[in-house]
């Protein structure tokens, strides 16, 4: 696997966001809740982190963005603070977020979360959660659409 170039770059990349995701909460002075610095380490991240960077590995520009994440200023590339705020209407009361969970719902999320990222690159903000969020939910109700239609 590692002979392949850009697999090797896609696993030096994610490496480089783990490393920036926890340093980002060793240099800082305020308590942060203890999952923060690990949250890259979430296997619904790192699956849906990988999706994306298979999708976009022959569109070096926004590859280049979706590997940038890891150089992120001002807060954690994954703006984990964010995450925790990301929820949708249908989400049961005891959802706490993007980031906590692991099933195919969370891993759709955080690949839109990711492509969008990658359209600007300027990481990962509160609008941009919301609005991945609400892509995924949308395409969600259109594929049930056309399941509905293909029944008659």
């Amino acid at each position: 696997m590692w002979e392949d170039k850009g697999l090797r770059r896609a696993g030096e990349r994610f490496a480089a966001l783990i490393r920036a995701q926890r340093s980002a909460f060793a240099e800082e002075k305020r308590r942060a809740p203890p999952d923060f610095p690990d949250k890259a380490m979430n296997p619904a991240i790192l699956a849906s982190w990988a999706f994306v960077a298979g999708i976009l590995h022959n569109n070096e520009v926004r590859l280049k963005r979706h590997y940038g994440l890891a150089v992120t200023k001002g807060h954690d590339p994954l703006n984990a603070a964010a995450l925790v705020r990301g929820r949708h209407k249908t989400d049961p009361d005891n959802y706490r977020g993007l980031g906590y969970r692991t099933d195919a719902k969370e891993r759709g999320r955080f690949a839109e979360l990711f492509f969008l990222q990658t359209e600007k690159g300027e990481g990962i903000a509160k609008g941009i959660v919301d609005v991945a969020i609400a892509k995924y939910h949308a395409k969600q109700a259109a594929l049930e659409v056309e399941k509905l239609k293909a029944r008659d």
